[in-house]
């Protein structure tokens, strides 16, 4: 089948191997978590908080990470990084299981593991550009690798929401930590010899501020980026409050919050497997802008919705628009950076994609506890559809100058 061509890489297979076991667990650990904070505090407040840590320590750390991407092994980083985070998810759950858990160490850990993820994200995406050896491979890799992701969306919220009634949310932590103890003995035999790089003439700060100023003046990968921060500061942190509405709104438990989540999860793998059959970038400009519309009218349906079919109806369509934006988005990137600044063009894009999705789960969290879900999620689908419509305003530039960059480097 098409959309599992670039498996004929042995390294992508192990790669994408890994990220299975990465996804599945740590799916099922962030519906753990959001179940648990709201379980013991019931306030919409500190599960934006919670989520604002690890994000904003994702933040904090991508850009850097972006300058070690481009100067490093990015296999060797990868490493360290997968290696860290099996350690934490052990003390998680250790913690949970012998009930000494609380808010503030909560936050404590989701602070580490944002920080281990912001040094390990641009890395993990720069990696499949070298892993993929055919480069007419490249979008359906990606498409694979955001598959993958929203498979694990799929499977693991249903797991996750099923399994906490009955074992409670420190063994969902228990299973994370074995995926993840896993990843790192998958990743070892990835077999990867990176092309030889010179001796960095320059510091690490003139190699961050050179990153910089490339991403920040380039008008065509400016503008993806901050037009991708911008949906996700208003809209894409609604994940936040699903506990929320689904105790406050569709009167459910763990199960029903679950099966939500793995609703976007449903979307998103739909998306993906169109995304993936896209046999060139070509006209992903245009995929972004039906996402977005696609988005945007998905989550105002669900804010008015009080139904569990109508309400999961609406968030698989969420799903779909949000991988059409991000696999589209994500693939031209890739695309259009040079391969000497890929990894710190990416590290920018995550940083401001996790910088926007921080301020967005504190602020949906705050504006939830002053006027509920259901009017918050209103504002938020007004909002996307307002950056939908400025989108395609902008969109014959965007064209423009992407198919020039494009027809420059020999892709078209």
């Amino acid at each position: 089948m098409l959309i599992f061509k670039s498996l004929a890489s042995k390294n992508y297979r192990l790669f994408f191997t890994g990220q299975a076991f990465s996804n599945l667990g740590s799916m099922m650990q962030q519906v753990a978590i959001g179940w648990l904070v709201y379980r013991i505090t019931g306030s919409a407040l500190l599960l934006g908080i919670v989520s604002f840590s690890r994000e904003i320590a994702v933040f904090t750390f991508s850009t850097v990470a972006g300058v070690l991407a481009d100067r490093y092994n990015k296999h060797q980083l990868l490493m360290v990084c997968q290696s860290l985070i099996a350690g934490l998810a052990v003390i998680l759950a250790f913690l949970t299981l012998t009930e000494s858990i609380n808010i503030a160490l909560l936050i404590t850990l989701q602070l580490l593991f944002g920080l281990v993820s912001g040094l390990e994200m641009p890395s993990r995406h720069a990696f499949v550009n070298d892993l993929v050896t055919d480069k007419l491979y490249l979008t359906n890799a990606i498409a694979l690798n955001s598959s993958l992701f929203n498979t694990a969306r799929i499977v693991g919220p249903a797991l996750a929401g099923a399994l906490i009634p009955i074992i409670s949310e420190g063994y969902i932590f228990l299973i994370y930590a074995v995926a993840s103890i896993i990843v790192v003995f998958i990743f070892r035999k990835i077999r990867y010899l990176p092309v030889a790089k010179e001796k960095p003439q320059r510091n690490f700060k003139e190699e961050f501020l050179d990153g910089a100023i490339y991403a920040l003046t380039t008008r065509h990968i400016r503008f993806l980026i901050v037009f991708v921060a911008s949906i996700t500061l208003v809209g894409i942190s609604y994940t936040v409050v699903l506990p929320v509405v689904a105790s406050e709104v569709l009167m459910g438990d763990a199960l029903v919050y679950g099966y939500m989540t793995s609703a976007i999860g449903i979307g998103s793998l739909i998306g993906a497997v169109f995304v993936g059959s896209k046999s060139q970038v070509l006209g992903l400009d245009k995929w972004i802008l039906a996402g977005s519309f696609t988005f945007g009218v998905g989550l105002l349906v669900f804010s008015a919705s009080s139904v569990l079919l109508l309400s999961l109806a609406a968030l698989v369509t969420t799903g779909l628009g949000r991988v059409f934006i991000f696999t589209g988005t994500n693939t031209l990137l890739q695309t259009l950076a040079p391969e000497e600044k890929r990894g710190r063009v990416l590290s920018f894009y995550i940083m401001l994609f996790m910088g926007a999705l921080a301020l967005g789960s504190f602020g949906i969290g705050l504006v939830t506890d002053w006027m509920g879900a259901p009017l918050t999620l209103l504002g938020s689908s007004f909002g996307v559809l307002v950056l939908s419509a400025y989108y395609a305003k902008q969109l014959p530039m965007l064209r423009k100058r992407t198919y020039r960059a494009m027809k420059q480097s020999g892709i078209v």
